[in-house]
Parts: structure tokens; sequence; C-alpha cells
């Protein structure tokens, strides 16, 4: 142990007696303490900035890759970490705490950023950066918030160095969790923290494996190899490892897998089924289900399978654009039938608009829009979650029965666009299944959106994916909720691994770069990156005329603010609504003239209001 660890365990003994009698006062002092570490870590491990610092490295490709994907892992579970403990913080109560939880996030967020440039970058390479870094990392030293034995660190330093600092900060985060694990009474609390524990020894474990692993000359030692590297890392766990590395432990799931995308293009309304039928075929729909069949030694004809819609976002007849087309969800679920599938479940969820809206649950909707059919079954996951222990992550307890127990899943979305996600398809329309998605929107969230659903997907994985874009396309800056004026573009995709699917139709939908959308990038870092591993078999150009959620300055300017302004000042969700149908989604309770206001300048600025 080094004097960082010495110096934290002093502390701990401490507060310990400081607080004996009075648990919950050290509860907080420890989670605060907890909160401002991990958020700055989470700033200090970012990808960008690990990348920056192993390109500089005398080291091959492979070694590099492996060291990469470690640290990101690293990173991804310290970003959960700290949006966590803040949830958990703000669920204690008062607006002072909360104001005293936001102070000392900031500043583990500017102290991450300062120690991450001081550690990482060189003078010659970033001189202001440096200056200012510099500036408040001695004025953090002043204020003896930075401890004598963390400045000397704070320099840049052989990478083998930064590791071994870094094993002595992940031993204090283990100590902080483990007296929180002593303190708390709650078990689900104390479970995480345990999980959280657990996290940040396994943390401790990689980075004294790339101590052991690198000389001072920020070259690989002579003894180690990229395969004795990844055994080592693989051995603390195998998330740890490029999934190319991972041997079976990831195959079940396929995503990330990349392969064959199917991209048909149709001339007319006519064409719609008679082409999604050969869609269904060409992308080998009925030999998946066959090879599933065959790998879980059951015959197709007692298969449960279960496909995702999306269709509780309807509003209205009058905009059926984010909506999955109802006789195309028929045509699935008799194409499925007919290969002797007895078992045919629909499953969606229900959304915030419940909150503010009667006759919202999945039923309903579904009534209203048409959605029925002998050959399926309706399901409303939000009626029937049941508990579940993940594997991984923090924040999401529960799982929808129907899509758990499913031998086969199909995630079938809409093609629409989104302010903050860019687009929102097959992987996005997955989110729901767990927890009611708002649980992961407001700032009491003890996980991010992006995080819980890939939590989901990495256990109960979609085994095929399709994305209707032939009809009513949702784009512009609030596709995901409706559109005034919605596009034919006359297209289907489909394949096997659904971040492949949602990579091809996002970059024909416009974004240059798909992982600028959080869900991809989130399921590209849990999962893999297919993108080299692509085949585009069919129509690959851009769509005409489509309007992604940037296509102007002041469509910009409103999707940089959308998540922030929903976070904050949307009155938790109730301003963000469009026009429902008045007759079949009555209020709730009367709007009042104030939200009323609200909602109707909102609907008319976004488009979503229909003329009269």
């Amino acid at each position: 142990m080094g004097n960082v660890y010495d110096e934290f365990e002093e502390l701990l003994g401490a507060w310990r007696r400081q607080y004996a009698g009075r648990p919950q006062r050290e509860i907080i002092r420890l989670l605060l303490l907890a909160l401002e570490r991990e958020e700055m870590v989470s700033i200090g491990y970012r990808e960008d900035v690990i990348l920056r610092r192993l390109k500089s490295m005398p080291i091959a490709d492979d070694i590099r890759e492996i060291i990469r994907h470690a640290l990101i892992w690293v990173w991804k579970d310290e970003q959960m970490h700290a949006i966590y403990i803040r949830g958990a913080i703000f669920k204690l109560g008062s607006p002072r705490l909360r104001a005293i939880a936001f102070t000392r996030q900031v500043a583990g967020a500017t102290g991450g950023w300062a120690a991450s440039v001081r550690q990482h970058v060189p003078w010659r390479e970033g001189p202001i950066s440096r200056t200012i870094a510099t500036a408040l990392t001695w004025s953090g030293f002043a204020l003896r918030q930075v401890p004598k034995d963390v400045m000397e660190h704070l320099d840049y330093r052989p990478f083998r160095d930064y590791c071994k600092f870094n094993v002595d900060a992940e031993e204090t985060a283990w100590l902080c969790f483990k007296r929180l694990v002593e303190l708390v009474t709650d078990p689900v609390k104390c479970d995480d923290f345990q999980r959280t524990q657990e996290d940040e020894d396994r943390h401790r474990r990689v980075f004294e494996i790339l101590v052991a692993a690198i000389d001072e000359h920020d070259c690989l030692v002579a003894t180690e190899t990229a395969d004795t590297l990844a055994q080592k890392i693989g051995a603390v766990g195998q998330v740890f490892l490029p999934r190319a590395r991972r041997g079976t432990a990831g195959a079940y799931n396929p995503l990330g897998s990349g392969g064959p995308v199917r991209v048909l293009h149709g001339e007319s309304s006519q064409d719609k089924i008679p082409l999604f039928h050969r869609l269904l075929d060409e992308a080998g729909l009925k030999e998946r289900i066959e090879e599933r069949a065959r790998s879980l030694a059951k015959p197709v004809a007692e298969l449960r399978i279960a496909i995702k819609p999306t269709f509780m976002l309807g509003y209205h007849h009058k905009d059926k654009s984010a909506i999955t087309d109802p006789a195309l969800v028929e045509e699935l679920a008799l194409f499925v039938r007919g290969l002797g599938c007895s078992d045919v479940a629909v499953v969606e969820a229900r959304n915030i608009y419940d909150k503010f809206y009667k006759n919202r649950t999945v039923f309903d909707v579904a009534r209203y829009f048409d959605i029925s059919s002998p050959n399926f079954r309706l399901v409303d996951s939000s009626d029937e979650q049941i508990p579940h222990d993940y594997i991984r992550g923090l924040g999401l307890y529960e799982v929808g029965k129907t899509w758990k127990e499913a031998d086969f899943r199909i995630s079938f979305s809409k093609m629409r666009s989104h302010p903050v996600e860019m687009v929102y398809l097959t992987v996005g329309n997955l989110e729901g299944l767990g927890a009611r998605c708002e649980e992961f929107l407001f700032v009491e969230r003890q996980a991010h959106r992006e995080t819980a659903n890939m939590m989901l997907i990495d256990e109960f994985p979609p085994h095929f994916a399709i994305i209707d874009g032939y009809d009513l396309a949702s784009d512009g800056l609030l596709g995901v909720m409706g559109c005034p004026h919605p596009k034919s573009p006359r297209r289907f995709y489909a394949g096997v691994d659904a971040i492949s699917v949602d990579m091809v139709a996002a970059r024909h939908m416009g974004v240059e770069n798909p992982r600028n959308s959080q869900h991809l990038n989130a399921a590209c870092h849990w999962f893999g990156d297919p993108s080299a591993n692509i085949q585009v078999i069919g129509t690959d150009q851009p769509l005409e005329s489509w309007r992604g959620p940037y296509h102007s300055e002041w469509s910009t300017l409103l999707s940089l603010m959308a998540y922030p302004v929903y976070q904050y000042a949307s009155n938790r969700g109730a301003v963000f609504v469009p026009e429902m149908d008045p007759e079949a989604f009555p209020p709730i309770s009367p709007e009042g003239w104030f939200l009323r206001a609200r909602r109707r300048s909102l609907q008319a600025l976004l488009g979503l209001r229909h003329k009269r």
C-alpha cells in the first residue's frame, strides 16, 4: 500500500470515531466523498484521454487495443458508480444536500480533467491546457483539497507510474465502499455497494497487471506478449477484453458480431408487403430461428417468440410516424407462425404519457391503432416485471417476464430521428422492457438510460433486428415523438446484429459517425464495434431529403438544449407531450391555463400540434 491509501485509511478511522452512533451522518460523508472521487476518475479515465496516451507509446497495435479496451471498461464502471451514488444522495432528500452533491460532482469533474491533462499531456502538446490544469491543481493543493501525496503523481510520467498510482486510488475506493457495506442496512443498497466494491477490486487488479506489463520507457516488458496479457486481464473478467478475445463467453449474444445487413428498397406502397416477405427470406430469419432451436435442443414448434415493435409513443391517428406499421407486425407474426411457432408474443411497455393521460396501457394504445391478431398475443411488459439480479451494472433490478423467457427475440423498430441520440432504432427500441424509462431520465436517476438498456440486452439480447422505414418515417428534430410531414423512404433493414443494422441505417439517415448516438456508442463499448465486419447487401445509398435533428442551425440549437431542458425544466415530462387525441386519451387531471399554454406553445414549435 502507498501513502495515499494510508492517509485515506486514517481519514476513515477518524470519521468512524467522529460519527460513532450516528451512522447516517457517516454514510452521507462517505457518499459525498465517493461521488467526488468517482466523478474524478470517470473524467480522468475517459476514452479519448487514454487512447491519446496509448497512441504515443511504442507498443504494438494488438497490445494497445487490449489495454484500451480494459481501461474503457474501468471508465464505464466508474461512470456507472458516479451516477448511482449521485442518485442515492438525491434520494436522501434535502435541497441543501442536493446542492452539496452537485458541488462535489463539479469539483470531481474539474479535478479529473486537470489531473488527466497533467498526467497525459506534455507541455509541448498542450501548453494552454497544461497551464490551466496546473493552476487548478495548485489551487486545490492550497485549499487542502489535493493531498501532498497525490500532488507528486499529478504530472506527466511513464504510463507505468500512472497505473501504479491508480492501484492505490482503486484501493482507497474499495475501502470506502467496504465501509458503506458495513453501515448500510437496506439490503438492495448493501448489495449495490458490495458490487461496486468488487468492481473497484477488479480495477485494481487490471492496473496491477499493467504495472507489471509496461516498463519505465512505456514499452512492453520482454516476458509479456499480447496473448499472455489478454489471458491475465481475462482472468479478472472477460468484459475487460476486446470481443474478439473473449472466446465463447459472449458467443450467445449476437450484438456486436457484425455480418450481413439486408437493405431493400421499394417503389410504391403496393410493394410493401411482398418486399417485407422478401426481406425476411433474404435476411435469413427462418434459418436463424432454426439455428436457435438447435442450440436450445428444442423443436421449432416449442420456441417462445417475442417481437418488440414500437407504438406506445403513438398519440393520434393523424400522425402514425412514430409507430411500427401494424400491417407489418401482423405479417411478421404470420411468417413466424408459418414456421411452426405457436407461441408468438408482441411485447410493448408503457411510457411516461400514462402519468398525464388516461387509457395509456399497452392494450388501450394497441386497440386505438388496431394492433391485434389471432396470430399473436399482446403483452404489457410493465405489468409483468419480475426481479432479476443483473451480472453487470447498477440501478436496474427487474425485467419483463415474456422478454426474459423468450427463446427468440426480435426488435422491430420504426425509422426515427432523435434530438439526443441522432437516431432511435432497434437498440433504443428495447428501452423500458426492464424498469420504466422515466426512472433513468431525471436528475435522481441511478443509471443512465443507455446503461440500463445495455444491462437488459446484455443478458436478454435480440436475436434479430428489423427497421420499418417504408411509409411514414419520422425525421426532423423530434422524430422519435412524431412528425408533421413524415417521409416515405421505402426502405427495410434487417440483420442478426442489431448494432450493425442500426449503424447502416444511421449512416443512410445522414449520421456520419453512428457512434455519436449515445445508445450505439454504449452498445459498442459493451459488445464491440462491428463496423469493420458489416456487409451491406442491397441498397447502400443515403436517404434523399432526410432531415436529421441537426439539419439546420435552429434545429441543432434545439437538439443541444433538448436533454437538459427536458431533465430540469419539463415538469418531469409533463410539458413535453404531443397533442393527444382528446377522446381516446383525455387528461388525467385538468391541465390548468399555465401548463396548457406551455404545452400548446411547445407543440406548435416542435410540429406536434395538428391543424383543426
